[in-house]
């Protein structure tokens, strides 16, 4: 590529002289050129474009397409990087996107003088064609779609004709344009334009486009396209139908298409044919549906108004072919904006929806079904991106962070190493400008009503100090990061960074200050603004030291060189301008594309970077010759740009609400190629410190021990139902290996039974069996015999058969013979005759022309006759050889006719003979087929016979075996009536112990039931002491405010005293006296401009503040009283509460006496019948009490983890209690200081209000003399805070309240 601006550096010190420099034609998209110095590579974008048709398409499972800015951006979902397809150069922006069905092929519209479409080969990133027409009828086109095959693509055109263009795109022509609309329809916007997926029977497709009052269908075939009638009907008038899309199915011959109005009612279409309506609920009436895409076979999904997603599934009632089944709702940054597009993946597994407000969400849509309709569910894409323009951007050194701010009350801190967003916090106003300190741990933002300094938390940016500069166009740290510089108007404040103190002020500007920069060394700082006016100032006495003023040019940016021999700026008169050190013009260079907003310089001083109005980035070489190199990025005006420390990276915001991020490459790491780049990135170290407030850190470890004792509490809850359990399943085991025994008797009959039914169905299956065979023998000797007649009798039919086919073929010989030697014969003699007639026909001829050529000199009338005469001779003799030729045609028709007969008579014997041979052979074939049956089956009676010898031998060792267990079984019988015998003996030693069982079962259930009780007493108690415990959180935050308040005040006034002291010293020197009294004004008070009328405005202030506080006063009194009040009643209720406490404990004490009494009678209870019944039984007796010896002790254990349990929650409620009374005392002292100083500062005003009236005073009359604004507020304050001082040491003074002795345990 060539450069575009040529030119040479021409001094000019004296007479200014501009050097205009011509445009040349160079591009400058791809990598490099040798004649610059540096180049910008793109790296990534935070943004992208919301209002482009169908901004979202997945190229891959894991890659998904978007525009930003001025260009198309893949974006890897998972590792998060990028690759970029650059914008035409010359191009207003991006209008619409389209991939192909294949994912081969994407298509990008864009608009320019004349609308255009590239095409580009998504594999690999180059462009293949450009196509333009001048039919489309606008600068711009609204919708594209390919066709299934992609070598068709349809673009709707834009306003104002609104025209279809059908593009065969492989040969760059447009094979069709048609209108939109019909030719009397009333004109309209139309919105989107698509491609049927299914191929109509002709080879063709269908397109469809959708708009005003209008839907309408083109058929396309061999690159023609034409409208069909309209599928709406009277439908289509007064509506508008904002989106449409062609649904996949699995029913062949069905080719559906659902339209959606701005009601948000869906139309469904079947070939070309309205076949249902389905109207939109009642929770979605009025929302516009804006993008529909198929979910499959399934069904469809819709995005519309509020954020609305909508799912539809396909049912099997005709009249309702889709149910609206699943929706959502998109709360896009605490607001409802809508979906303007939607992608699915190829695995229908993940959905992306795109908003008008450039913001991006994805949704899983395998678990949809479990999916709550009322919940967030969505993620972002990548980062929240900014939705209105970015004003402002900066960097800090020790992070990989860059800040950006937007009016979209937005300020977003960005880590460009790991391209994500690290924080995002939303304002009540708009941010003008923004700064961040080369530490990366505050920031300064601008808005609207004041400059706010804030600390970048770990989540979150908490404001710290505020400044009173409304509307900071520029706010700027400077390089060592202790100052900071502000511009507040025309005026350019300077503030120490630590202390907050405006240090010096910069006034000389007439008009609005719009940059500012400091020098290297951070001495001195260059301003420019809307005046024209270039300032250089000195920090060390707040002066200004050079100026160059041109006030036909408003500046936007300045940039110094980095040796700081010449300053480069740019403004509204299209020029980039160089300064000398002096600030002289010395040189430069005009603009063709608008004006240059930007300007940057890297600190190796090989290169210059400045931004257009149109969004493009151009690389000046450095020292400036005019050449450069120039960049397609944003497509709206750039609004800020910056250089990282190390110049390896280049920012760039824009009013599209982007961010781009461009690699800085010169000429050194060119050659040392991309790995040089990364492997110098990652030696680069930042730190990775946060802030953290006390607060959090508090509040995190509270959470901690709050999560530790639910985890004690669940582990003992979790040891008692596992011993429950351990109990009920040794009880389950018993039982079912009772029912076990039971079925395996059961199971021992039913066996018997099964096996006297066996040897029945086995004689009775031999005797079935055997009469088969006789059955099977007689049937084969039956089928041998009739097949042997049925043979013989075919036999003499095919001889048959076969003689008249003999005599016919020989007659069929002769008459065929015979017919061709006629027929040739009569060939022969036509052919004789008519050549003949044809010689003398020719003769005849050849003298008529004689005669003619003879008789050419006679009279015409002799001519006119012989031609006359010739004619009807001619027609004679043509009639004449027609009649005999179309009967001798005639003669050889009837005997082709004839020939043919005959030729169908003997193919149809020769057919005959055919059948009746194949028919020969098939029963030939059923022969040998039936001899190999009848093998195969004598083989399987072999087999038969030899398996019955096997199964009676088989038999004959079962009965054996039947018989030897029938003896087995009479011997258990034997045994069984014993052990029977036994078994109820022992019964009747168990059932009294299953007795004792049961009543303790009861009782430990009604233990479990009080158990249970305990536990919700419990809980209930809980709620009651974590509300006790907010509010005593919430007072502790309002003492902790109301003495850091004090404390600042405290500051405050020590600080004033601290300067009087020293003003006091030189009382005795006039002179010294004055000036240390204005350093004591200029400290402690703020500056005004207007100083004239000093005494009427100080009167009338003071009167005016005098008011306010009479107002503030008689608020705060009805506040107090209030506040006292609802003390009152909130400590009537904490002592009611803790009565009612101390009544529950008393219960529970004597609950749990009570229990241990019983536990102790059921245990000596327990005890007696043990002993009772170790004498009266022996081996079963031993286990039952055994058993109940385990379980009283496992109760026993239970009560006493109960009675543990129990006394620490009631000395953690005691101890609750006493804190809550001493906190209810501390806050009661509170509030008398507060009242007391209160009465204080009423008393303040009533004698301020008695001085006023002095107006004489030696106090008045010094400000007059200094020319000093009056502070009664500063006054007020003072002693508001001496007063509040006072009350709070006296309540922390007052001795502590006693606390109320605990109520002796019973």
């Amino acid at each position: 590529a060539t450069p575009r601006d040529r030119g040479s550096r021409r001094d000019a010190p004296t007479s200014r002289e501009r050097v205009h420099l011509e445009s040349g034609s160079g591009a400058s998209r791809e990598t490099s050129i040798a004649m610059a110095s540096a180049t910008l590579v793109p790296r990534h974008v935070f943004g992208m474009k919301g209002d482009v048709k169908d901004n979202i398409a997945y190229a891959d499972e894991t890659t998904v397409i978007f525009p930003a800015g001025n260009n198309v951006v893949l974006h890897h979902l998972e590792s998060k990087t990028q690759q970029f397809v650059p914008g035409t150069p010359g191009a207003k922006g991006v209008d619409a996107i389209a991939v192909s069905a294949n994912k081969k092929w994407l298509a990008v519209a864009e608009s320019a003088e004349k609308a255009q479409i590239t095409i580009y080969d998504l594999h690999t990133l180059k462009r293949k064609k450009v196509l333009t027409t001048t039919e489309v009828g606008s600068e711009r086109y609204a919708s594209m779609s390919f066709s299934p095959d992609g070598k068709l693509l349809v673009a709707l055109g834009g306003a104002p004709e609104w025209n279809v263009v059908l593009w065969q795109w492989e040969k760059s022509k447009a094979s069709s344009v048609v209108p939109s609309r019909v030719a009397n329809q009333a004109p309209g916007s139309a919105y989107q334009c698509e491609f049927s997926p299914f191929v109509n029977a002709d080879g063709g497709y269908t397109a469809t486009v959708c708009g005003q009052n209008l839907f309408r269908a083109f058929k396309i075939n061999d690159g023609v396209m034409k409208p069909l009638a309209s599928a709406l009907g009277k439908r289509e008038m007064g509506s508008t139908f904002t989106a449409h899309g062609w649904l996949p199915t699995d029913e062949p011959g069905r080719e559906r298409c659902v339209v959606a109005n701005e009601e948000g009612d869906v139309l469904v279409v079947e070939n070309n044919e309205v076949v249902a309506a389905i109207p939109a609920t009642e929770k979605y009436e009025g929302c516009a549906i804006h993008c529909i895409v198929p979910f499959g076979v399934k069904g469809f999904v819709a995005g519309g108004e509020d954020g609305a997603l909508l799912v539809y599934e396909k049912q099997t009632d005709e009249r309702e072919p889709f149910k609206l089944t699943k929706s959502f709702t998109i709360e896009s940054d605490g607001k409802n904006a809508s979906i303007r597009n939607l992608a699915i993946d190829a695995n229908e597994e993940n959905l992306i929806a795109t908003m008008d407000d450039n913001q991006a969400w994805t949704l899983s849509l395998a678990n949809i079904d479990v999916m709550k309709p009322e919940e967030m569910n969505f993620e972002r894409m990548s980062a929240g991106f900014h939705s209105n323009g970015v004003t402002g951007v900066d960097l800090c050194v020790r992070k990989p962070l860059v800040v950006t701010c937007s009016t979209d009350k937005s300020v977003r801190v960005w880590n460009y190493v790991e391209r994500t967003a690290e924080l995002v916090k939303h304002f009540a106003e708009e941010a003008h400008s923004v700064a961040f300190h080369p530490s990366g741990l505050q920031i300064l933002v601008g808005f609207s009503d004041k400059l706010q300094l804030m600390n970048l938390l770990m989540d979150d940016i908490r404001p710290y100090k505020e400044f009173s500069i409304k509307a900071c166009p520029e706010v700027v740290f400077n390089n060592a990061g202790n100052c900071f510089a502000a511009v507040n108007g025309n005026v350019i404040q300077v503030y120490n960074m630590y202390t907050c103190e405006n240090v010096g002020n910069l006034r000389g500007h007439s008009g609005k200050v719009r940059t500012v920069c400091w020098s290297p060394d951070d001495t001195k700082i260059t301003t420019a603004g809307l005046d024209g006016a270039v300032y250089e100032w000195e920090l060390k006495d707040f002066k200004r030291v050079h100026e160059n003023v041109d006030k036909e040019c408003s500046y936007s940016c300045l940039a110094p060189s980095p040796d700081g021999t010449f300053t480069y700026g740019v403004g509204s008169d299209r020029m980039l301008k160089e300064f000398d050190a002096a600030y002289a013009l010395t040189q430069e260079f005009s603009c063709d594309a608008g004006a240059l907003t930007q300007v940057a310089i890297p600190a190796s001083g090989r290169s210059l970077f400045a931004a257009t109005e149109r969004g493009t980035v151009r690389a000046y070489k450095y020292p400036l010759d005019g050449e450069f190199q120039e960049y397609q990025c944003h497509a709206a005006s750039i609004t800020r740009m910056r250089l990282t420390f190390d110049d390896s990276l280049l920012f760039c915001v824009s009013e599209d609400a982007c961010l781009y991020v461009f690699d800085v490459q010169t000429g050194e790491k060119e050659k040392a190629g991309k790995g040089a780049a990364k492997s110098k990135e990652a030696l680069v170290t930042y730190a990775e410190e946060v802030l953290v407030t006390k607060m959090d850190i508090n509040e995190k470890n509270g959470r901690m021990q709050e999560l530790q004792m639910q985890v004690t509490e669940l582990q003992l809850q979790s040891e008692y139902q596992l011993r429950m359990k351990d109990m009920n399943m040794n009880e389950k085991i018993k039982d079912l290996t009772d029912r076990f025994t039971l079925e395996l008797e059961q199971a021992q009959t039913k066996f018997e039974l099964l096996l006297q039914e066996k040897n029945e169905q086995e004689m009775e299956y031999e005797e079935r069996l055997r009469q088969t065979d006789e059955k099977n023998a007689k049937e084969t000797r039956q089928l041998e015999n009739q097949f042997q007649e049925q043979i013989l009798v075919e036999v003499e039919r095919y001889q048959n058969l076969q003689r008249d086919k003999d005599l016919l073929n020989e007659q069929w010989d002769e008459q065929n013979s015979l017919l061709v030697e006629s027929h040739e014969r009569v060939i022969e003699e036509l052919t004789a005759e008519f050549s003949e007639k044809l010689q003398d026909e020719q003769m005849h001829a050849e003298r008529m022309r004689a005669d003619r050529d003879l008789g050419a000199k006679e009279s015409e009338e002799t001519r006119k006759q012989l031609e006359e005469d010739a004619d009807q001779e001619i027609d004679d003799l043509k009639n004449t050889f027609e009649t005999k030729l179309k009967q001798e045609r005639e003669v050889g028709l009837r005997l082709k006719g004839e020939n043919g007969i005959l030729k169908k008579k003997f193919t149809a014997f020769q057919k005959e003979v055919n059948d009746a041979k194949a028919e020969v052979q098939s029963l030939f074939k059923d022969k040998q087929n039936l001899y190999n049956t009848i093998a195969g089956l004598e083989k399987d009676i072999e087999g038969l016979k030899k398996e019955i010898r096997e199964r009676d031998e088989t038999i004959g060792d079962k009965e054996k075996r039947i018989y030897d267990l029938k003896k087995k079984n009479q011997e258990l019988e034997k045994f069984k009536f014993v052990l029977d015998y036994k078994i109820k003996e022992l019964k009747k030693q168990i059932e009294p112990r299953e007795q004792d069982i049961a009543d303790m079962k009861n009782q430990i259930l009604e233990m479990d039931h009080e158990l249970e009780r305990y536990h919700k007493n419990n809980t209930h108690l809980d709620l009651t002491i974590s509300d006790l415990r907010g509010k005593l959180a919430g007072l502790q935050k309002d003492v902790l405010n109301q003495r850091k308040t004090i404390q600042d005040r405290d500051g405050k006034i020590h600080q004033f005293q601290k300067d009087l002291h020293e003003t006091v010293r030189v009382i005795q020197s006039p002179k010294a006296l004055a000036e240390s009294v204005k350093g004591l004004f200029q400290r402690h008070t703020k500056e005004r401009d207007d100083v004239e009328n000093v005494d009427d405005d100080i009167q009338k202030e003071y009167q005016r503040q005098r008011e306010y506080l009479e107002r503030t006063i008689e608020s705060l009194k009805h506040k107090l009283h209030k506040d006292m009040e609802s003390h009152k009643s909130d400590n009537m209720r904490i002592m009611q509460e803790n009565v009612s406490l101390i009544k529950e404990i008393n219960e529970l004490r004597r609950e749990i006496k009570q229990e241990r009494q019983a536990k102790k009678n059921a245990a000596a209870a327990d005890a007696s019948r043990r002993s009772a019944s170790r004498a009266s039984t022996a081996n079963g007796g031993s286990r039952g009490s055994a058993r109940g010896a385990f379980g009283a002790a496992g109760k026993g254990a239970g009560a006493f983890d109960v009675d543990e349990m129990l006394a620490r929650e009631i000395e953690a409620q005691r101890a609750e209690i006493q804190n809550l009374r001493v906190d209810a005392e501390r806050k009661d002292a509170l509030l008398r200081a507060a009242n007391a100083a209160l009465e204080a500062e009423k008393a303040r005003a009533e004698a301020e209000r008695a001085a006023a009236a002095v107006d004489d005073s030696p106090r008045r009359a010094a400000r007059r003399s200094l020319k000093e604004p009056p502070t009664p507020k500063a006054d007020e304050e003072e002693e508001a805070a001496t007063a509040t001082e006072a009350a709070e040491e006296d309540a922390a003074g007052a001795p502590e309240p006693e606390p109320e002795p605990e109520p002796e345990p019973e």
